[in-house]
């Protein structure tokens, strides 16, 4: 089986694409399609590197979307990989964001000066020191109250 074998919309929801923090096979063939796919879209950009960049701060923002979500209807395949990749990452945004969307809670718009601070924390999940964005900017831990 390869990758142009794949039919995303035909796989069915139980399919597990990740499993115990490992990816599975069909899993491996579902995310190479995607890099695939992606690769191609910034080769035929004008700007591949903003491609890439765009790219990259949106994955955060749908791995956060879909972890967040509860339901009791059986995961797609893809979020099920998302999921799975997303277990190891803080996903924490600086204290005056909203958790889920990055918006200011102040209800303010964003500027070019502010909409930087929207990024996610990349540390790894339960880590011990201070936030870091993909920017590489570190915010303070918020206390744990008990």
């Amino acid at each position: 089986m390869s990758t142009t074998d794949i039919d995303l919309d035909a796989l069915p929801p139980d399919t597990l694409l990740a499993e115990n923090g490992r990816i599975t096979p069909i899993g491996k063939l579902v995310i190479a399609r995607m890099a695939k796919e992606l690769a191609d879209i910034c080769r035929q950009a004008d700007d591949p590197q903003a491609v890439l960049q765009v790219v990259r701060d949106l994955i955060p923002k749908h791995m956060v979307e879909i972890v967040s979500r509860r339901t009791n209807v059986a995961p797609s395949p893809l979020r099920t990989a998302l999921t799975g990749l997303v277990g190891s990452q803080c996903l924490e945004r600086r204290p005056s964001r909203d958790p889920l969307t990055g918006d200011r809670v102040d209800g303010q718009p964003d500027t070019d000066d502010t909409w930087p601070d929207r990024l996610l924390c990349t540390q790894q999940h339960g880590h011990s020191d201070n936030h870091r964005d993909a920017l590489g900017r570190n915010w303070q831990r918020a206390e744990i109250s008990a």
